[in-house]
């Protein structure tokens, strides 16, 4: 997905995948698409985060989550409500270099 569209088509066709999209709202309702990553920028995370839950995905989204407290409260209520997985992208907490660091940090 990508909101300029012969972009998106000239990358689709590049690498060879079957379908792009210049319309979040396109792809987030298209029945093939059983997951979505949110890697907008953050004033958007909650637009489309509850869209993709109202679509019944699940959704991960990158950090921060949203703009503020309020708004990732109503990204994970909707994702509860409708028993939706939603998980943000804290992923290098775990990597073995930032461990390390960590481990540095704490001497």
């Amino acid at each position: 997905m990508r909101r300029d569209a012969e972009k998106a088509k000239d990358y689709a066709r590049r690498h060879n995948v079957p379908k792009w999209y210049n319309d979040a709202y396109r792809l987030i309702n298209d029945p093939d698409i059983n997951a979505i990553y949110v890697a907008t920028p953050p004033s958007s995370h909650e637009e489309y985060t509850i869209a993709a839950i109202n679509a019944g995905k699940p959704v991960y989204v990158e950090k921060p989550m949203s703009v503020d407290a309020a708004s990732s409260a109503r990204m994970a209520r909707a994702a509860n409500e409708k028993n939706i997985k939603l998980v943000v992208a804290h992923y290098r907490r775990g990597h073995q270099l930032f461990n390390k660091v960590k481990q540095l940090i704490k001497r």
